[in-house]
């Protein structure tokens, strides 16, 4: 079971270390584990506690009473608020507790019931944007710090690229003039559900869509280079300091009829490419897709 430490704690639950502490004190809140130096942590049962009781006492709850319930009455309580509450933040901060959830315990019926009420009840557009990149990164940040396995990591991006790959499948390719478009990762980027979600929304709109998917060879794309077509990759590979520049400036050199979109969470290169436009911001690049 993975530990984790009261900062960690804190940014998962969205309760400050200061609260967590006069809680802990006063109200018997989480009584947290010792190593054998004595350095404070925090279990999965206890962080999965935590984010329930975030939830109760944000919608109203007090702390003194919510410490004393049952786990069957917590999650009675929480359905009750997703039942009634109105506010988006509210409803998509409890999605993302279940598929956080559900990763902790490799929980199956937790993640599939979650994904089709919260699909269901959102757009795909919105469950991307405003549960799925939540619950993704702090699934990431834990696994990047070692506090949980990859297998964690892998049960819901896993999961995620199944339903989204189902829904890809059930659509008929375009038959139409559009400018088409070609989706891929460079080399050493494996991390597709980005690009998979996009090849959704392209085909969902009609789109040619070319997807090329995983590490691509730089050097395959050339057989596209008396196309006219837009271009879209994503990169979040940081191991090569110019690889992102070396990248950009050989689809700068080689391509004069396409223009490519680089997806990535920080700019890291400058707008001296012509053909090529950065993109950091979710809203833009999903109002790209949707043209």
């Amino acid at each position: 079971m993975a530990q984790y430490s009261i900062d960690q704690f804190s940014n998962l639950t969205g309760l400050n270390k200061i609260l967590i502490r006069t809680w802990e004190n006063r109200y018997s809140f989480i009584e947290p584990k010792r190593t054998n130096t004595n350095i404070r942590y925090y279990d999965d049962d206890m962080l999965t506690k935590g984010i329930k009781y975030s939830i109760l006492v944000n919608n109203g709850h007090k702390i003194s009473k919510v410490v004393k319930y049952q786990d069957t009455h917590l999650n009675n309580l929480i359905e009750d608020i997703l039942n009634d509450s109105k506010d988006k933040e509210t409803r998509n901060n409890i999605y993302v507790s279940k598929l956080i959830e559900s990763a902790l315990y490799f929980n199956q019926e937790l993640f599939d019931n979650t994904y089709n009420t919260c699909t269901k009840e959102l757009s795909t557009i919105n469950f991307y944007k405003d549960v799925l990149i939540s619950a993704m990164n702090k699934i990431s940040i834990l696994y990047l710090n070692a506090e949980i396995t990859p297998a964690n990591e892998h049960f819901l991006s896993e999961n995620i690229r199944l339903k989204i790959a189902n829904e890809i499948a059930k659509i008929k390719s375009a038959s139409n003039n559009k400018v088409q478009w070609i989706l891929f990762l460079p080399e050493n980027e494996y991390h597709d559900i980005g690009l998979l979600f996009t090849l959704l929304i392209l085909k969902t709109n009609n789109h040619n869509v070319i997807y090329l998917g995983q590490n691509t060879p730089r050097e395959s794309l050339l057989q596209f280079k008396d196309t006219k077509f837009n271009g879209l990759f994503f990169m979040s590979t940081k191991k090569f300091p110019n690889f992102t520049d070396n990248l950009c400036s050989f689809l700068n050199h080689n391509f004069k009829k396409g223009h490519f979109y680089a997806v990535e969470r920080e700019k890291t290169f400058n707008d001296k490419y012509k053909n090529i436009t950065s993109i950091s911001d979710i809203d833009k690049f999903i109002s790209l897709t949707l043209k």
